[in-house]
C-alpha cells in the first residue's frame, strides 16, 4: 500500500489557465506542498492573491525549490519549460499534446530518457473508468478480429469556457498549439492505446465554422492500424452540443462507448448489455484528480507504470504530425515519414 501522505513532495504549477487551475485545485487536495509560476508580474501577484500560495516569476528559480513540474501553459511553451525541468532533474507532467509541433522533440526525449525521471503525459482519459475496463476486455483479445473503428468528439469551441473570450486563448490559435487536431488530440491517443500503432493516416483539415480563430474547427482522418483494422477520427471545435464516443467493431461483436451517457456497450446478434456505468458522481474532475494521484504516486514508487508514458505521448504527436502533412500533400502519410 502506498501512503497517503503528499505533503513531502513540492510540486510547481506552471500556467494558470483552465487547465492550470484544475491542477492548483486538485494537488491543493492532494495535500502537496505547492508553489506557482507566472512569468509576469501583476499576474502573478494576482494569483497569490487568489491561492494563497508563493508564486514565482523566475522559472529557475521555482524549478529549484521543488520535486515535480506540472507544465499546463499554452502548448508551444511547453518544451522549455520541460527541458528547465528535466534539467535540474525533475520529475514533469506534462499536458497534451507535448508540443505544438516536432521540432526538438527528439533531442528533449533523448535528453529526458538519459535523466532516467519520472514523466507523465495529461492524457487524462486513460483515467476513465469505462476506457480502463474496455482496456482490460480488448487485452484478454476474446472478441476476435478488429475490423473498424470511429472516434468522435466536438463541442463548439466558444462553449469550452464560457466565462472568458475564446478568440483570446491559445486553442484558437495553430501557432500557439491550437485548432481541433492539437487540442482534441486524445482521440488520437485513445485509438493508439485500444487499438493499436497507427501505420498511415489520411487526413483533412478544414475552418467551416463561423468562429473566429487562426485554426482548423473540424478534422477528419481515416487512420490504418499496423494490426489491420482500418477507421476514423472526427475532432471538431463546432458542434452545438457536446459529444464524445467510441465505436469498435470486430468480427462478431461491437463495442460501444458514450462519455455523454457514461456507459459502455456491448453489442451481439441484435441484443445490447452494458458492461459498465459511470457512477452518479463521477465528473470530468475525476479524470483529473486520479491521474495527478497517479502521478504522485509514481514520484514515491517509480516501479509504477505510467498511466501515459513520455513515448506515448510522442507516439500521438506523430499521428497529428503525419496528419497535418497529409493535409498538405492531400495524401496518405505513413507513420514512417514523421519519425523522430
Amino acid at each position: 500500500m502506498l501512503s497517503n501522505s503528499n505533503s513531502s513532495i513540492k510540486v510547481l504549477v506552471c500556467g494558470a489557465g483552465s487547465i492550470g487551475r484544475r491542477h492548483i485545485t486538485n494537488l491543493i487536495s492532494l495535500g502537496v506542498d505547492l508553489y506557482l509560476w507566472r512569468s509576469r508580474t501583476e499576474l502573478s501577484k494576482k494569483l497569490s492573491d487568489e491561492y494563497n500560495l508563493s508564486v514565482f516569476t523566475s522559472l529557475d528559480e521555482a524549478i529549484m525549490k521543488v520535486d515535480a513540474v506540472i507544465i499546463a501553459t499554452a502548448t508551444n511553451n511547453h518544451l522549455e519549460i520541460a527541458y528547465a525541468a528535466v534539467e535540474h532533474g525533475k520529475s514533469i507532467f506534462i499536458e497534451k499534446p507535448i508540443s505544438h509541433s516536432m521540432k526538438g522533440l527528439k533531442k528533449f526525449v533523448n535528453f529526458s530518457n538519459k535523466k532516467n525521471l519520472v514523466v507523465e503525459v495529461g492524457f487524462q482519459l486513460r483515467a476513465h473508468p469505462s476506457l480502463i475496463k474496455l482496456y482490460e476486455l480488448i487485452s484478454k483479445g476474446q472478441f476476435g478480429t478488429l475490423y473498424t473503428f470511429r472516434a468522435v468528439v466536438g463541442q463548439r469551441l466558444d462553449l469550452w469556457r464560457p466565462e472568458t473570450d475564446y478568440r483570446q486563448s491559445y486553442s484558437s490559435d495553430s501557432s500557439q498549439g491550437g485548432g481541433a487536431l492539437l487540442d482534441l488530440i486524445h482521440e488520437i491517443d485513445l485509438i493508439n492505446w485500444l487499438v493499436g500503432p497507427v501505420k498511415s493516416v489520411k487526413a483533412s483539415l478544414s475552418q467551416v465554422s463561423n468562429l473566429e480563430i487562426k485554426a482548423e474547427d473540424l478534422v477528419n482522418l481515416i487512420i490504418a492500424n499496423s494490426n489491420g483494422a482500418v477507421g476514423q477520427v472526427q475532432m471538431d471545435m463546432l458542434s452545438p452540443v457536446y459529444r464524445r464516443s467510441l465505436e469498435l467493431v470486430f468480427q462478431d461483436s461491437i463495442l460501444y462507448w458514450d462519455y455523454v451517457t457514461g456507459v459502455l456497450e456491448y453489442r451481439v446478434k441484435g441484443k445490447t448489455s452494458v458492461l459498465h456505468r459511470d457512477k452518479s458522481d463521477f465528473d470530468r474532475n475525476t479524470l483529473f484528480f486520479n491521474h495527478m494521484k497517479h502521478f504522485l504516486n509514481r514520484m514515491k514508487s517509480p516501479d509504477i507504470k505510467p498511466l501515459c508514458s513520455l513515448e506515448d505521448g510522442v507516439s500521438a504527436q506523430q499521428v497529428a504530425e503525419a496528419a497535418k502533412l497529409s493535409n498538405e500533400k492531400n495524401s496518405t502519410v505513413l507513420l514512417k515519414e514523421v519519425a523522430l
